[in-house]
This record gives structure tokens, C-alpha cells and sequence, in this order.
């Protein structure tokens, strides 16, 4: 009788602290709130990552160009398919009007306002990974 081999497996734990009212902590809150979002926080936080980075590691690890391209294809398609998505559950379609003023410039979220540990109350973080 053939044993099976148990899977190994790591944790991914993130921590990040930030101001209460802030948009990072905006969206934390959001995403616990299972009558707004009835899917796994985690599982949201890693498909937004993958989409956003997963062309980038493949390129860190050495892929082929063809590994690459279809990294790309795929992180538009989620891209697209997630957009799709926001649009209609927005009730805004942007495909019939551009924007006059073009992409936003906003680098709130990758560029969050994160204080030194120890200039933060109690209370002020936000956990992405519990």
C-alpha cells in the first residue's frame, strides 16, 4: 500500500500598522465585513497580489519570455474580468466615457502614510494576515 506524502506548507503572515482612518485601515474593515465581501479576506488579499505581481516574480525567477507573456495575459484578464465586475456592481459604466483629466494619480495605497511603531497608540494597525 503506497503512503501518501503530506504536502509541505508555509504561514504568510503581513502585519502593517496604520492610522485608524486611514485607507488601508478603510479596506480592512471592508474586507471583514462577510455581508459585503461573503469570501475569505485572504484569499482576496492574495488574488489581488497575484494579479498585481505574479508577472514580477516569474520575471525575478528567471521564466522565459513566453512564462512571462502569459503572466501578463493572465494579470489583464483578472484585471479585466475585476473591473468588469466593479463596474457593474457600481452601476458606472466606463466604457462609453474616458476621463477628460486621464488616470489617477493617487499613490495613497501603494505609498500608505505608516508611522514608526513606536509613535502608534493602541489599537492603531491593521492586520492583513490573522
Amino acid at each position: 500500500m503506497a503512503q501518501k506524502l503530506a504536502k509541505k506548507t508555509i504561514d504568510i503572515r503581513a502585519k502593517l500598522k496604520v492610522t485608524p482612518e486611514s485607507l488601508e485601515a478603510q479596506i480592512d474593515e471592508y474586507l471583514k465585513d462577510l455581508e459585503a465581501i461573503p469570501y475569505d479576506k485572504h484569499r482576496l488579499i492574495i488574488d489581488a497580489l497575484r494579479t498585481y505581481y505574479l508577472p514580477l516574480v516569474r520575471e525575478n525567477q528567471g521564466a522565459s519570455p513566453e512564462r512571462l507573456r502569459q503572466s501578463l495575459i493572465d494579470a489583464d484578464r483578472s484585471w479585466q474580468v475585476h473591473f468588469r465586475y466593479l463596474q457593474q456592481r457600481l452601476g458606472i459604466d466606463l466604457t462609453q466615457s474616458a476621463s477628460p483629466s486621464g488616470p489617477s494619480t493617487s499613490t495613497s495605497i501603494l505609498q500608505p502614510e505608516i508611522k514608526p511603531e513606536d509613535e502608534l497608540e493602541e489599537g492603531e494597525y491593521i492586520h492583513i494576515f490573522d
